[in-house]
């Protein structure tokens, strides 16, 4: 948190700082009416000790939360490990339905680093053109639009510093991890009806604020909440705003608090890759919060 530029782009650390900051700051000035956050959606005192530094340094930072974000986002030192494995990838995308969920773990760039905890981001897998007609939304208004986007291979969605967008399996699983996540329960209309709302969302300007409580731009998690408010994701207030922490979803559903399904890990290294179950995530979710900051779920999973 500086406004020296030459440090922000010659330090590694003063970025990552810069990024934590907008990662917990706020984005547009159009409100949403208070929303009371019941005691279904916050699965106990979440996230502890998220606030990492001064109120009044946020604050000084936040009118340039865009241009930090941005230049963030530009930092890359390498690609994803898992892009590295054709079989990995082919794994994963054997698999994914329609509105599955994966939250990204990309630690060879500077966003991976800029939300606390282990995944940084997450991404709706909308699915192929075959899926879509099996699914009766491929002739949809809001779908039609993007026929050749999905024919050229784009078949997820995500939010984030380019807006809301379609992605190709090469963008959205350029990760180290991911964790692979289902929504239950979900009749064939009501599928139907999120697949097309989703679509919709395509051209939302980003959240860099992370602000759950404005309604002219989203981040990535606000979206699939916003779209699916039945999986039940925790929400927690951080510097005065609500915000969803990837961590604490995937934590909150390997507890059965979500209404999302676990159904795999993934993840690689440079040389090798492998298919992991719950108890390696935990693992991992474990060591990305230190004691005194992890999250509930996460603390239940230490003490096992």
């Amino acid at each position: 948190m500086t406004s020296d530029r030459t440090c922000l782009m010659n330090s590694r650390g003063v970025a990552i700082l810069l990024g934590l900051v907008l990662a917990l700051s706020a984005c547009t000035t159009v409100q949403k009416p208070p929303v009371p956050v019941s005691a279904a959606t916050v699965s106990g005192d979440c996230c502890q000790q998220p606030e990492r530094y001064p109120k009044g340094l946020v604050a000084l930072v936040e009118p340039f939360a865009p241009a930090i974000g941005k230049l963030v986002a530009a930092a890359v030192w390498r690609k994803g490990y898992l892009l590295r494995h054709e079989a990995a990838m082919a794994a994963i995308l054997a698999d994914m339905q329609p509105l599955d969920v994966i939250t990204v773990n990309n630690k060879g760039r500077l966003s991976g680093h800029a939300i606390p905890g282990h995944f940084g981001h997450a991404a709706i897998y909308v699915g192929t053109e075959r899926q879509l007609r099996q699914a009766g939304v491929w002739d949809a208004p809001e779908i039609r639009k993007y026929h050749d986007a999905i024919r050229k291979g784009a078949m997820f969605i995500e939010a984030d510093n380019k807006g809301v967008h379609l992605s190709t399996a090469a963008l959205a699983l350029d990760a180290d991890a991911i964790a692979h996540l289902r929504p239950k329960g979900l009749s064939p209309k009501r599928k139907r009806q999120a697949v097309t709302e989703f679509f919709r969302r395509v051209g939302m300007p980003f959240d860099y604020y992370f602000d759950l409580d404005t309604t002219a731009c989203t981040f990535c998690t606000e979206l699939v909440n916003m779209v699916l408010p039945e999986m039940r994701l925790p929400q927690r207030r951080v510097y005065g705003r609500r915000l969803i922490l990837p961590d604490e979803m995937a934590a909150a559903t390997l507890k059965g608090r979500t209404g999302f399904a676990f159904l795999r890990y993934v993840s690689a290294n440079r040389d090798h890759w492998q298919v992991l179950g719950r108890q390696a995530l935990a693992a991992d979710l474990r060591a990305a919060w230190p004691a005194p900051q992890r999250p509930p779920h996460v603390a239940t999973m230490a003490s096992r």
